[in-house]
C-alpha cells in the first residue's frame, strides 16, 4: 500500500516539501485508524474483567455473610435453633419440632442480630403459650472459640426477652452441633439428653423428642439429688467406720493401760511380801 502511494504521488507533478507533508498527514491518518479499531477491543476485555471479578467478590461475600459460624438454641417445649454469621445476624432459623414450627410460622428472623430475633420469637403469641410458670427456657450456645461464646453468652443475659421471661443461657460444645442435628434435636435438648444419660444410661434420643426441657431437667436434678444422699450416706458410713476404729483403739488402750498397772500393783505387793517375810 505504501508503494503504490509513493507510485502515485511520483506521477504528481508537485515539489518535494507537498510530497513529505501528504506523506506525513497519510501516516497519522493510518495510526488514528488503528487506535480506533484498538480501543473498542480494550474496553470490550476491561469490562468483561470487571464484570467477572464483580461476580466473583459478590459470590465470596455472599458466601462470607451467609456461612454460620455459632448457633442459640432456644428450647422450652418449642425447639428452635438460630445459625449465626461473623456478624451475629441470623442466617437460618430451624425448628427441631412442631411447636417450634409453629412457633416461627409466620416470623421472619433472617438478617436480624441474634437478640432482636429473640425478642420476636419469645414474644410470638404462639410461644409465650408455652412461657409458663413452670416452663424452663433454655438458651444453648455454640461458638468457635471461648470468647465469641461469652459475648453471645452476654447478650443473651442482657436481652430483654430472656430476663422478662426468666430464662437461663449455658456454653455448648460446637462439636455437638452437628452430632444434636443428625439426632433431630437442637442443640440445647441434645446437650440436656448427654447429661441425663451419664444418670441414665437407658434414657434414648427419642424419649427426649417427646419431653420438655422441664422433663428433662427434672430428671437430672432428681438423679443428682439421688446421687448427693448416696455420697452422703457412704460419707457417714465412713464417718462411723473411723469413729468405731478410733474408739476401738481408745478402749484397747485404756484396757492394756490398766492391765499393766494392775500387773505392776501386783508385783510390787509381791515384792513387799517377800521382803517382810526375809525381815521377820
Amino acid at each position: 500500500m505504501n508503494n503504490k502511494i509513493y507510485d502515485a504521488l511520483d506521477t504528481v507533478k508537485a515539489g518535494d516539501t507537498l510530497k513529505a507533508s501528504t506523506m506525513e498527514y497519510l501516516k497519522h491518518s493510518r495510526q488514528k485508524r488503528a487506535v480506533r479499531r484498538f480501543r473498542p477491543a480494550v474496553y470490550k476485555t476491561l469490562i468483561a474483567v470487571c464484570a467477572m471479578l464483580l461476580v466473583v467478590v459478590g459470590i465470596g461475600s455472599y458466601s462470607f455473610l451467609q456461612t454460620p459460624v455459632s448457633y442459640v438454641s432456644i428450647d422450652v417445649n418449642p425447639s428452635i435453633e438460630l445459625a449465626l454469621n461473623r456478624f451475629d445476624r441470623v442466617v437460618s432459623a430451624t425448628a427441631f419440632n412442631k411447636d417450634g414450627a409453629a412457633v416461627l410460622e409466620g416470623l421472619s428472623v433472617q438478617g436480624l442480630s441474634y437478640t432482636e430475633a429473640i425478642d420476636q420469637i419469645l414474644e410470638s403469641a404462639n410461644m409465650k403459650a408455652y412461657l409458663t410458670d413452670e416452663a424452663e427456657l433454655v438458651f444453648t450456645v455454640a461458638a468457635g472459640d471461648a470468647d465469641k461464646g461469652d459475648a453471645l453468652l452476654l447478650g443473651i443475659e442482657n436481652c430483654p426477652g430472656s430476663m422478662e421471661h426468666g430464662g437461663h443461657s449455658v456454653l455448648g460444645e460446637m462439636d455437638t452441633v452437628a452430632e444434636a442435628h443428625h439426632n433431630g434435636l437442637s442443640l440445647g435438648k441434645y446437650s440436656a439428653y448427654l447429661e441425663l444419660a451419664q444418670y441414665d444410661p437407658e434414657i434414648t434420643v427419642e424419649d427426649c423428642h417427646h419431653m420438655s426441657m422441664a422433663q428433662i431437667h427434672g430428671l437430672i436434678r432428681a438423679h443428682e439429688k439421688e446421687h448427693e444422699s448416696e455420697h452422703e450416706e457412704d460419707h457417714g458410713q465412713e464417718q462411723g467406720s473411723e469413729h468405731v476404729q478410733e474408739h476401738g483403739a481408745e478402749q484397747g488402750s485404756g484396757l492394756g493401760q490398766e492391765y499393766s498397772d494392775e500387773q505392776g500393783s501386783e508385783h510390787t505387793q509381791d515384792h513387799e511380801r517377800g521382803h517382810s517375810d526375809k525381815h521377820e
